[in-house]
Order: structure tokens, then C-alpha cells, then sequence
């Protein structure tokens, strides 16, 4: 778990063995910690807007409209091109399918991240054996991929969300 407080600071608890709590160790936390890592290198003096948290990954969205993540990569889950671990946070990649775009919203599940762009288009990363990446394919991706629009024609979405192994949208 974890929540952005009035000082404007990222606090998690809970497991962290993958680093997940942006704290720096790994060890359980049964009450919050400060994630200090989301105030540290490319992300000090950033504002974080958003965070949400998947299975042993934490994302956080900054008011510049990055995304970053940290803790296990498996399957691509941090978007940044790789599937090594990270225990400090990791840009997003924003080229190829978010190239000059911004996030607005980011909706993060079990093994895979979707976001809601500034084209009000989504766009999805990690695992995708269930087809919840919305690309058409089964395949999973390391870096943000396009959803199809299918049923939803050329509707622009308004906001995203996240499960398991499936993501919906309101458009």
C-alpha cells in the first residue's frame, strides 16, 4: 500500500521484496515509510500526483506527466524497455508510443501498467497473456504499446482502470 500525504511525499507499507516500498531496503514495513527514493535523482523536487501499486512494483505519476516505477520488472511491468529490477525508479519510456504525449492517469495491476494519455488514447506496458494490454496480440511488452480502439471506435477515454489480468476504460 501506499499514499501520497499533505507534505506532498510518498509513504508505503507492507511486503517489499522487490524493493516495492521505494525506501531503499527491502525489508517488510508494517507501518508507513517514507519512499524516499521518489524524492531522489531525476524525481527531486518533482510533484507526485499519483501512485498505485502492483504486485511487487510501485508506480507514481509527476504534475510534468511521467510516469515512473520501481521493484520487480518482470514480464516489462516498469515500462522502461527492460525487465531487470529496479530498486530506485525507472522513466517510463516515452518515445515510440507516448512519444510527445504527457500521462494524465496510470492504472497499475498485477503484472502490467495502463495509462491515459493527453491524446485521451490508452496505452498499456507489462504482462499480456490475457490480452490486457488491448495491442491485439498476447505478447508482452516492455515499453507502452497502443490500445486498439476495437468497440470504442474513435471515443476518447476519460479514465482507466486496472485488475489482475484485464483492463476497462469509461470513454
Amino acid at each position: 500500500n501506499c499514499a501520497i500525504a499533505s507534505d506532498d511525499k510518498v509513504y508505503c507499507w507492507g511486503q517489499n521484496s522487490s524493493s516495492e516500498l521505494g525506501n531503499g531496503s527491502t525489508a517488510q514495513a508494517n507501518a508507513p515509510v517514507l519512499a524516499s527514493t521518489f524524492t531522489l535523482g531525476a524525481l527531486a523536487n518533482k510533484i507526485i500526483t499519483q501512485v498505485a501499486v502492483g504486485d511487487a512494483y510501485t508506480c507514481v505519476l509527476t504534475s510534468e506527466g511521467q510516469a515512473y516505477c520501481l521493484g520487480k520488472n518482470e514480464r516489462g511491468r516498469l515500462g522502461n524497455g527492460q525487465t531487470t529490477d529496479s530498486a530506485t525508479p525507472v522513466p517510463v519510456n516515452m518515445t515510440g508510443a507516448l512519444a510527445g504525449k504527457t500521462i494524465k492517469q496510470l492504472a497499475v495491476g498485477n503484472d502490467h501498467v495502463c495509462v491515459l494519455a493527453s491524446d485521451n488514447k490508452a496505452y498499456c506496458w507489462g504482462a499480456n497473456d490475457a490480452g490486457q494490454l488491448g495491442n491485439g496480440t498476447t505478447t508482452d511488452s516492455s515499453v507502452p504499446v497502443a490500445v486498439q480502439p476495437g468497440a470504442m471506435g474513435g471515443q476518447a477515454v476519460r479514465e482507466i482502470s486496472t485488475k489482475y489480468s484485464h483492463t476497462c476504460v469509461l470513454a
